[in-house]
């Protein structure tokens, strides 16, 4: 009777640890714990070879300027208090005389350029073209379009080059992307003669993209990551903006196409090189720019700059955007929330490879935290934004929006210094991009 009882209890305890190992086995090797996320390649924009061109379609179209010319002649804000901006701006004046020049130089008294720059009578006399063509289509006083035709046609008939050291390529970018807005503007008034319409796109073809394409196939034989983000974007406004002009779907095409794939830093995934999660006090993820570790005026150069090659293709119907589930609105959130919320932003250390002088890529950048360089710098590029993301699309951005009321009114070339970074955005955001 006592071994039963014994044998009946070993058995017992044996099928009871039996079970509980294989209770735990099953813990081990099948875990209820879900597969890691992976990071999905954001869909590539891509342009249709047979694409034909919106005009006026840069940075406005007709509908723009026929919305903005009914809001300031009922007199109403904020296109009313825009409007006074722009005409007080000395640019704006028909007394405006250009100044052109036979060799544009930016990056002179230099080994490459022995002459001093003169780069500033460029942007001086494109800030005036523009705003006496924007003042023509407002008021539909010829006087301003002849005024915007006369600098045009000056430079186109003057300007035969540019020159200077490794800077050709900021003054070609900025100068021809600006240049060739104020000339879709002014593509459909019958006072521009077509032979001098004609003239001008060759010019651009001849003198500004070459500089361009040059610089974004080359990087002036360094390697890819040796320039900064906004060498890249000003070249490929620049770009992008003289294929609308001239209607060369081939040349829009490869500012779309660098946007997604260039080896540089144009690249919207290496321009807006890391993704942070959004915190509690965000309303979205914020993007960081490749230029935030060097100093806030480059970071807010490239923020206009995206802007810009932004609106131009949405204009044309590839919405940049939209792209990567508004990867360049989570950029300007980051820097808005930085400079204008003056709060703290993450960052993720950054290294940046360059030309050095014994190798072609040997020199070696690491940031690894933000630059209050140049914190809080003014410059007329929120409205555009802020306008497209918010009241458009209905998107809550609270830095967006903070940075475009601080901003508020908008000015353009003229109204933020007399150095050329008051001249980088055309500007005049309050005007001419305020929805309701």
């Amino acid at each position: 009777m006592y071994k039963k009882i014994l044998y009946l209890f070993l058995f017992f305890a044996l099928t009871t640890i039996s079970f509980s190992c294989q209770v735990d086995g099953r813990e081990e090797t099948d875990p209820k714990v879900e597969d890691p996320k992976e990071e999905v390649e954001p869909e590539k924009i891509t342009v249709n070879e047979n694409k034909t061109f919106v005009h006026p379609g840069l940075l406005h179209t007709q509908a723009d300027f026929d919305r903005i010319k009914s809001k300031v002649d009922a007199g109403k804000s904020p296109w009313k208090e825009g409007w006074e901006v722009l005409i007080s701006n000395s640019h704006a004046s028909l007394s405006y005389t250009p100044n052109p020049v036979e060799k544009l130089v930016r990056g002179g008294n230099s080994r490459e350029e022995p002459d001093p720059d003169n780069y500033s009578r460029a942007m001086n006399d494109v800030a005036a073209a523009y705003q006496c063509a924007v003042r023509w289509k407002v008021t539909g006083d010829n006087a301003y379009a002849d005024k915007a035709v006369e600098i045009l046609n000056a430079w186109a008939a003057t300007c035969k080059r540019i020159s200077g050291n490794s800077n050709t390529a900021l003054a070609a970018g900025i100068y021809g992307y600006q240049f060739a807005n104020a000339a879709e503007i002014m593509r459909d008034y019958e006072g521009w003669e077509e032979v001098d319409f004609d003239a001008f796109k060759q010019w651009l073809l001849d003198v500004f993209y070459p500089v361009s394409h040059a610089f974004l196939e080359t990087h002036w034989g360094t390697c890819d990551s040796h320039y900064w983000a906004n060498w890249d974007l000003a070249n490929i406004a620049n770009v992008m903006s003289i294929g609308v002009l001239c209607d060369r779907v081939d040349i829009y095409k490869y500012a779309i196409d660098y946007l997604m794939e260039g080896v540089g830093n144009g690249n919207l995934q290496n321009a807006i090189n890391f993704i942070h999660p959004k915190s509690s006090n965000d309303d979205m993820d914020l993007g960081q720019l490749q230029e935030m570790g060097r100093d806030q005026g480059h970071t807010l150069l490239v923020v206009g700059l995206l802007g810009v090659v932004c609106q131009s293709a949405y204009n044309q119907g590839e919405d940049l955007y939209a792209y990567d589930d508004n990867r360049v609105l989570k950029a300007a959130e980051y820097a808005a929330k930085y400079n204008f919320a003056n709060l703290d932003v993450p960052f993720s250390e950054y290294t940046r490879r360059y030309k050095d002088p014994w190798s072609k890529c040997g020199g070696v950048e690491t940031h690894t935290q933000v630059s209050a360089h140049g914190k809080g710098g003014k410059r007329p590029i929120w409205e555009r934004l802020y306008n497209h993301y918010v009241v458009k699309k209905g998107i809550k951005a609270r830095y967006v929006t903070m940075a475009a009321r601080f901003h508020r009114v908008e000015g353009g070339g003229g109204d933020y210094g007399p150095n050329s970074g008051g001249f980088d955005n055309l500007g005049f955001g309050t005007l001419l991009y305020t929805i309701e």
